[in-house]
């Protein structure tokens, strides 16, 4: 199962259950604040499946925000932060946390897990993204869609140099490794692919994103992952190629995965 679909079956639950939730409001005595906070429960939601925790987290604190601001007339009106309401506003606080950050935390998760389940050679043994294989595939299948339907995409190939790892010992490079890892999965949406090549070259894919998209990450991933080593930026080289601007580059690396994933389910490995 691709993520896609997962992310769009998570939605239809959670909004198939804030539609049930807000049919029993409406039964009820229906409070207008009380219902926004139930649809902000389907923002936090939608944030968190598709961005994972950091966009969670953002979603959860301006939910939050929105609804303290909403209670404010009550506040006003009980003279004062009552027990009652500051237990309201404690309870709808702590929900969009748990959904926003725990939820996308868990999202991140299991998107992985599937990959290791359904296939287990699809994933990294040091950094536990997805590997050159299945990376192939993904990239093959975006780059189909680019030349069928003119969907944009682009990707991000992330570079160490040499002399961040030259002198490691096994164990601390592959420290390293995961470091970098979970720092680039964390500062990508959930629906971008990330895998790490065989030759140590982190790539990114992103569906839907053009030039000035992937031009964004770009920068973000480079200044954050070289804060992240605490090594200066001309150490971590960060490169981003999007269709159609850069068409011929694409193709070329398109085939060279391929071609190395052919050889290598050739050769039995």
């Amino acid at each position: 199962m691709r993520y896609s679909r997962l992310e769009l079956s998570i939605i239809g639950i959670g909004a198939a259950a804030v539609l049930t939730s807000l049919l029993f409001t409406f039964k009820a005595q229906p409070v207008a604040e009380e219902i926004v906070a139930q649809l902000l429960l389907l923002v936090v939601l939608v944030a968190a499946v598709h961005w994972g925790r950091n966009g969670g987290f953002v979603a959860a604190v301006l939910a939050s925000l929105v609804y303290i601001l909403l209670r404010v007339p009550l506040v006003v009106e009980e003279q004062g932060l009552s027990g009652d309401v500051a237990i309201l506003i404690s309870t709808r606080v702590l929900a969009y946390g748990v959904i926003g950050i725990v939820g996308g935390e868990l999202c991140r998760r299991l998107k992985y897990f599937i990959a290791r389940v359904e296939r287990s050679d699809s994933l990294d043994e040091w950094s536990q993204l997805y590997n050159e294989r299945h990376i192939s595939r993904s990239l093959e299948s975006v780059d189909g869609q680019f030349r069928r339907y003119g969907m944009a995409y682009s990707v991000v190939l992330l570079e160490l140099s040499e002399g961040l790892t030259a002198e490691l010992r096994p164990s601390r490079h592959r420290m390293l490794v995961r470091g970098v890892a979970n720092h680039v999965r964390n500062d990508t949406r959930l629906v971008d692919e990330v895998a790490r090549l065989d030759d140590g070259r982190f790539l990114v894919i992103l569906p839907h994103t053009g030039a000035a998209g992937a031009a964004v990450v770009r920068e973000r991933l480079s200044a954050g992952v070289a804060d992240t080593l605490g090594a200066k930026s001309s150490s971590v080289s960060v490169t981003s190629l999007s269709a159609p601007e850069d068409g011929e580059a694409l193709s070329g690396l398109v085939e060279d995965l391929r071609i190395s994933r052919i050889a290598y389910e050739g050769s039995g490995s």
